[in-house]
């Protein structure tokens, strides 16, 4: 089937998985995502100041961020739905889910990629009031060398560092907020290379959900989502296609 008779199709999509950038990252990084199950719309999202809504002003808090992703995804959330999110977003996809389910939405599973459960987010020094050589620095020495890439070009630095800085700000604000745990499975998914997310801080995210969690490792850092996306994508196929409908009644 072409993409135009998909689309035009009442029954496409069978489901649908929506996706939230890490810091300093846009809807690029799911690039490769959209590749597989054509009954599978995957639905990439930018932050606002980012790509396609870079008209926007940047949001500082996680909640904020939850909030604006929602009503954009709101009208599209009438199939079984995964949320996924990497690092920064995994946090942006939880409080997305719990934005869902006060709504009476039920969400199929979420998916927390490189990222650290909330309650493990106060042990991190923080980074985001450092000056720039050292803010860089700290976000190579944790993540990658991504990051030094970025400092070692001008044009990059400068461009770039405002959206990292309010990133990391907003990732770092959001430690010690109190939570309650979602009615969604979760899948917490750690690179085997991440020096920046321990097996702790995943397994953390046992105590987010009433329901399922299942912990998966696969190879890869911390930017796995953007090279190695299959195995992940294999476990949310797996729940989407035994996903009931929309609605359950939450409260």
């Amino acid at each position: 089937m072409s993409a135009a008779a998909m689309v035009a199709d009442p029954a496409w999509p069978r489901a649908r998985i929506f996706c939230c950038p890490y810091a300093g990252g846009s809807s690029l990084a799911y690039r490769r995502w959209a590749d597989g199950d054509p009954d599978v719309e995957v639905v990439s999202l930018d932050y606002p100041g980012r790509l396609q809504r870079d008209d926007e002003p940047m949001l500082r808090s996680v909640a904020e961020l939850a909030a604006s992703l929602f009503e954009d995804i709101a009208d599209k959330l009438d199939r079984p739905a995964a949320i996924v999110g990497s690092s920064l977003g995994g946090l942006v996809a939880f409080e997305l889910v719990r934005l869902a389910e006060r709504r009476g939405i039920r969400i199929a599973v979420l998916v927390v990629c490189a990222c650290a459960a909330p309650a493990r987010l106060q042990r991190r020094q923080a980074l985001a009031d450092l000056d720039d050589d050292a803010f860089v620095a700290g976000l190579t020495e944790r993540y990658g060398g991504a990051f030094g890439a970025v400092a070692a070009d001008p044009e990059a630095r400068e461009l770039f560092l405002p959206i990292l800085r309010a990133d990391i700000e907003t990732f770092e604000a959001y430690a010690g907020t109190e939570v309650t745990p979602i009615r969604a499975e979760i899948i917490a998914v750690r690179g085997e290379a991440d020096r920046a997310v321990s097996f702790a801080d995943v397994a953390a995210w046992r105590a987010c959900s009433s329901g399922a969690v299942q912990l998966l490792a696969v190879p890869g850092d911390h930017f796995f989502v953007q090279d190695r996306p299959s195995a992940v994508l294999h476990e949310i196929r797996s729940r989407l296609t035994r996903a009931p409908g929309r609605k359950d009644g939450a409260a």
